[in-house]
């Protein structure tokens, strides 16, 4: 059974073969680009296990790269971890909205990124601590998965399987980030969660995302619910919740 693939590109050679040299001990097959286009194609043609990728390129940044890779419906299941000397809140921000699992600054630590890769394909497969992280492991897990997943809320239902939503049976065009908000949401209408607890449930605590971002995530997905937004509603001095 083959290790784990991973697709990381960087226009800086020495952190490549760094990052490289990393990720190799840890049984994962690694394969490294300084070019966005190279390394774009390679995404599309092999469909990695994951994906890190630096915002500033020479030739297509990192955040175009996030945009093609979430929007195209053969790659979005793809978790993508931004790496990036950009710190700005409005930067982090950006890259959640356009569908980006995790937000990494520079300069890289090494043990940190590792470990946040691991834990973005544990969430986003679903596997629990216990269980390794390998191949075989989640290709055990998702056999068990033998019907499509659905969850429903009055006129909303979510698909996990595919990762859609859908509005009155028309598809709601979520970023990854609003489809997993919504999913929390769905899944227990009437609770009140923090914007610290949607962080946690949603990322982890070690995640660097600011509780102004969440207010910006929920302002955009009721945007996207239209004549059905009040279903979200703010509870002041606390939280949000799925009015039941």
């Amino acid at each position: 059974m083959k290790d784990l693939a991973i697709t990381i590109i960087d226009d800086e050679e020495d952190i490549l073969e760094l990052l490289r040299y990393n990720f190799e001990k840890e049984r994962m097959q690694v394969a490294t680009y300084t070019s966005g286009y190279d390394g774009m194609a390679h995404i599309r043609s092999q469909r990695p296990d994951c994906v890190v990728c630096d915002w500033m390129l020479g030739d297509i940044d990192g955040i175009e790269i996030c945009r093609l890779i979430k929007r195209d419906k053969e790659l979005e299941y793809i978790p993508f971890i931004m790496l990036t000397a950009r710190n700005d809140e409005i930067d982090v921000v950006t890259a959640l909205e356009l569908g980006a699992d995790d937000y990494v600054t520079k300069p890289v630590r090494i043990k940190e990124l590792i470990c946040r890769v691991k834990k973005t394909l544990r969430r986003q497969r679903g596997l629990p601590e216990s269980l390794g992280l390998t191949k075989r492991s989640i290709t055990s897990v998702n056999r068990r998965e033998t019907v499509a997943e659905r969850r429903c809320f009055k006129n909303i239902v979510i698909d996990t399987e595919k990762y859609k939503a859908y509005l009155d049976q028309s598809e709601l065009g979520l970023t990854h980030s609003e489809f997993k908000l919504l999913h929390l949401f769905v899944n227990r209408p009437g609770k009140v969660y923090s914007r610290n607890q949607i962080i946690e449930k949603l990322n982890g605590m070690d995640y660097i995302v600011t509780e102004r971002s969440i207010d910006v995530q929920i302002v955009g997905l009721r945007k996207k619910l239209g004549h059905c937004k009040d279903y979200l509603e703010t509870v002041r001095g606390v939280g949000y919740r799925l009015r039941d």
